[in-house]
């Protein structure tokens, strides 16, 4: 206790609770800053994402639909009849293309989305050639199924990479969560300190009154 006494004037009191204020402050800035990255990392799991998982099993399920169509045609030699189906399926995947393209990409990502479109431009090609060639079609069928499987493989690693980035987004969110928290508890433990600091500058404040009080009466 005995250097609540050595405190001669408020200015060094002022002081060291300045100090603590300032602190407490700064954690402040600093919590706000967490929110908003806090915020940025929610808003990334479902813009770029979710949303670009949804895209991929809609694209996934209008290959599939396409498969089915081509298969059908190719058992009763009717590619002629499939052409309209098979541009609405197109359209619909040029469509959802574009709005994957408008999310943000990783480097991996972004890779297997090139060549994800590249294979996609090459199936319509081969799609045409299975309608307007007439001879060649086992041939020309063996290609489709390849290109199948190149699309299927480049659309699984899109998916695998929304996992790999959604954990990545999930243990940064941990993060930020645990660096708010453990700033939050020295925060509590700076007020408390604040509190400890006022109850002994009163204690101390009161003794001295006494003993001037006491020379006083003495006197």
């Amino acid at each position: 206790m005995k250097w609540a006494y050595s405190i001669q004037n408020k200015f060094k009191a002022a002081l060291l609770l300045g100090i603590i204020f300032m602190v407490i402050v700064i954690k402040n800035i600093v919590d706000e800053r967490n929110v908003a990255a806090l915020g940025d990392s929610f808003s990334a799991v479902y813009e770029d994402r979710l949303l670009v998982e949804s895209y991929i099993y809609k694209l996934a399920d209008h290959l599939h639909q396409k498969r089915l169509i081509i298969d059908n045609a190719y058992n009763q030699s009717q590619f002629g009849a499939v052409k309209e189906e098979l541009n609405v399926h197109n359209s619909a995947i040029q469509e959802i293309i574009k709005d994957y393209e408008l999310t943000r990409l990783t480097e991996a990502e972004s890779m297997h989305f090139l060549a994800f479109k590249s294979d996609i431009g090459d199936m319509q090609k081969i799609e045409q050639a299975l309608i307007e060639n007439t001879t060649e079609h086992k041939r020309v069928k063996m290609q489709m199924d390849d290109q199948f499987m190149n699309v299927s493989k480049h659309l699984h690693a899109l998916s695998n990479i929304q996992i790999a980035e959604g954990k990545i987004l999930n243990d940064n969110s941990k993060k930020i969560i645990a660096d708010s928290s453990m700033l939050t508890q020295l925060e509590l433990a700076l007020l408390i300190g604040i509190g400890l600091i006022i109850q002994v500058l009163i204690f101390a404040s009161k003794s001295l009154v006494k003993k001037e009080t006491s020379k006083h009466i003495l006197n």
